[in-house]
C-alpha cells in the first residue's frame, strides 16, 4: 500500500431468496441486501430485507461493527442507506 494512503471501500449486494429458503423460512420469496464498508479502522455490515412485506424494504440493520468503528456509527448508516438508493 502507498504510504500515505487511506481507502474505504463499500461493498452492496442484493439477492432474491427463494420460498421456504432457510434462511428466512417463509412461504415468499424474500428480497436481501447486503452491505460492507471496510476501513483502515475495522470493518462493519449491514442488512436490509423486504422479509413480511413483499416489496417494501425494511429499515437496514447492523450485523456487525467493529468497536473501532462505533463513533463513526451514523455517518457509516448513512453511507449505507445511500449505497442502497442506487439499487432502487
Amino acid at each position: 500500500m502507498t504510504e500515505g494512503l487511506r481507502q474505504v471501500a463499500i461493498r452492496l449486494s442484493e439477492q432474491v431468496l427463494p420460498p421456504n429458503d432457510p434462511a428466512h423460512g417463509t412461504p415468499d420469496r424474500v428480497l436481501r441486501r447486503l452491505a460492507t464498508i471496510d476501513m483502515p479502522e475495522g470493518h462493519a455490515s449491514w442488512e436490509q430485507t423486504d422479509y413480511g412485506h413483499p416489496g417494501r424494504f425494511n429499515p437496514w440493520q447492523p450485523r456487525g461493527v467493529s468497536p473501532s468503528l462505533e463513533a463513526k456509527f451514523t455517518r457509516l448508516q448513512t453511507a449505507v442507506e445511500a449505497a442502497g438508493a442506487l439499487l432502487d
